[in-house]
């Protein structure tokens, strides 16, 4: 069992969220989806959509 907060596979984080968002998650989760499944999904999601921004500012060259 892991005892710290980071480990081989993952890290965790803490954080507050304001009501209506986390209302908002347990509204919008599929049946059976974790709200750690929903939070991951939608960070990696959130990552994706900057980087595909990031890359359309770049100038080609």
């Amino acid at each position: 069992m892991a005892t710290k907060s980071i480990n081989a596979k993952s890290k965790r984080f803490d954080v507050r969220v304001p009501h209506q968002v986390a209302e908002s998650v347990e509204l919008l989760k599929s049946d059976g989806e974790s709200t750690g499944q929903f939070v991951v999904t939608a960070l990696e999601n959130e990552i994706k959509r900057r980087q595909r921004k990031l890359a359309k500012e770049e100038p080609r060259g």
